[in-house]
């Protein structure tokens, strides 16, 4: 499921991907972080799970301009660069649907000792259950 998420993430250009946590990245750069929350049997009879899964856009450093504005576009709910479009718009068959429900974070947050102004995207999972 996390390496599907970074799959749709792949189909933004110029975006970095990591399906796990990353020790270093290169800006700009997406990672797919750990469930936050992983609820069972939202239908009868093992009918359907759902997952919360983080995922975090990092660009440059926090004291650019530029950051700023290829953030924004990350953040926007369709374009090319947009995570919401990307995620929402990838057929998998590791899950029935992946939604990006909100940006829960804008933030500074430190990659290797390096600040990087980022973002944190909060993807709703659902699928059948096992």
């Amino acid at each position: 499921m996390m390496d599907e998420l970074g799959a749709a993430l792949e189909t933004i250009g110029g975006l970095q991907v990591f399906p796990y946590w990353a020790d270093r990245v290169t800006p700009p750069a997406a990672v797919v972080g750990w469930p936050d929350s992983y609820s069972f049997d939202g239908t009868y009879v093992r009918g359907a799970d759902r997952i919360t899964v983080p995922v975090t856009v990092l660009v440059g450093r926090l004291t650019a301009a530029t950051s700023r504005d290829r953030l924004a576009a990350y953040a926007d709910g369709s374009g090319p660069s947009s995570v919401k479009q990307a995620v929402d718009g990838h057929a998998s068959s590791a899950y029935d649907t992946a939604t990006v429900a909100e940006v829960t974070e804008f933030a500074v947050y430190t990659v290797a000792g390096v600040e990087y102004l980022g973002a944190t995207f909060s993807v709703d999972i659902m699928g059948s259950g096992s």
